[in-house]
């Protein structure tokens, strides 16, 4: 059983509440997120009371695997597939429905429970998902004639139950783009953000509330407030002092405790450095250690400083496989003499300069999973007043 959270919010009491009813209210804030999704299929009402309610996210999130592999080749890519959601400290999988890639991939996820989706194909368009509610917002392309499949950063700043501060913020080549998806305002608006390049490795997005982040692969830095009236683009040149020789890196950016962090591997991620950003002084500031004994999950698009878990000690640091950011490691496909490995762990606090990264696999059949990427995701239920009972 899960302590509860310091704000459980209130429970509505519609017409027809039964005795059930109150005690799922009851009990709801105390149980853990793998006992709540139990809970919502006891019947109809309590899955009713789930809705109203909603669910945070638990501390630490799932790692969405890879597309599942069509039975033949010929068959015809599927609009909807049920992709697995792996619970590590857990060990158990969750399954849900996520827009197919053959039509919409995956770019982004969040910490509010929500994955951000792009059209492969006309007709443009985005297509945020909640697999766990089965909720979908679908927000027009922003870039008018550019294809979606250019190369751009996507993040959320809040969960659309957050009318307030969610937006949706997509930055490519000098430009950044926001709307607020679902709300009566949510026209896109588009900001310059001069010499920003794309780089698929080397640069990344992050949101702090609703300040947005950008870094490219000269480590210069782009910010923006969202929430002011009148947005202004900001750049950093900033230094940062590298512990190791650049060659191909990649990098990415954090959130943690409002401030904003890089993270700088090389292509197999023997080598880890750590920054906290000082905007005022436009430098990088080394971290010898992972801020606050936490676990870092790093990942394109859905990178996270997390509590530590069963088996994961403060310091760990995890990276979610993503082979289309590179060519070094794609054996993602099942034709391999052993398991494919959806993630890799090693410790950031060790001491050493070369670090041992063990690869981490499920058991599962050959040619089970596609060579697509992984994605930590947050799984949460945003509450809906407006929910109503079904019998």
């Amino acid at each position: 059983m899960a302590a509860p959270p310091p704000h459980p919010g209130k429970n509505p009491r519609p017409r027809g509440f039964f005795p059930g009813d109150r005690l799922f209210a009851a009990l709801a804030p105390y149980v853990s997120f793998a006992d709540h999704l139990s809970i919502r299929l006891v019947c109809p009402s309590w899955r009713f009371f789930s809705r109203r309610i909603g669910r945070a996210p638990p501390l630490f999130p799932w790692l969405m695997l890879p597309e599942p592999a069509p039975a033949s080749p010929s068959a015809p890519a599927p609009v909807t597939v049920r992709r697995l959601f792996y619970d590590i400290p857990g060990g158990r999988p969750y399954a849900y429905d996520v827009p197919g890639e053959g039509y919409h991939r995956c770019v982004a996820s969040s910490a509010y429970g929500w994955l951000v989706f792009v059209a492969v194909d006309a007709p443009r368009r985005l297509v945020l998902v909640n697999p766990i509610s089965g909720a979908r917002v679908i927000v027009s392309w922003p870039f008018g004639d550019k294809s979606p499949n250019a190369r751009f950063h996507a993040a959320l700043t809040s969960s659309p139950a957050d009318r307030r501060a969610f937006f949706l913020v997509v930055a490519t080549d000098r430009l950044v783009a926001y709307c607020r998806p679902g709300q009566q305002d949510q026209a896109w608006r588009t900001l310059r953000a001069p010499g920003f390049r794309y780089d698929a490795a080397a640069s990344d997005i992050v949101t702090v509330g609703a300040m947005m982040y950008l870094i490219d692969g000269r480590r210069k830095v782009w910010r923006v407030d969202l929430a002011d009236p009148e947005p202004k683009v900001e750049r950093r040149n900033t230094a940062c002092p590298l512990p190791f020789k650049e060659g191909s890196m990649r990098h990415y950016l954090v959130e943690s405790l409002w401030q904003v962090h890089l993270v700088v591997t090389d292509e197999h991620h023997a080598r880890v450095a750590l920054f906290r950003l000082d905007w005022d002084k436009r430098t990088w500031v080394v971290m010898d250690r992972v801020g606050g004994n936490r676990v870092l999950l790093l990942g394109r698009g859905c990178s996270a400083f997390v509590p530590p878990a069963a088996g994961r000690p403060p310091g760990m640091v995890l990276f979610a496989h993503q082979p289309s950011l590179s060519l070094a490691d794609v054996d993602v496909d099942g034709g391999g003499a052993g398991p494919a490995w959806f993630w890799a762990e090693t410790r950031l606090n060790d001491g050493s300069d070369d670090l041992l990264v063990m690869k981490k696999k499920m058991n599962h059949r050959q040619g089970q999973f596609t060579a697509g990427d992984s994605f930590w995701f947050f799984p949460a239920i945003d509450p809906d007043e407006s929910a109503t009972r079904t019998s």
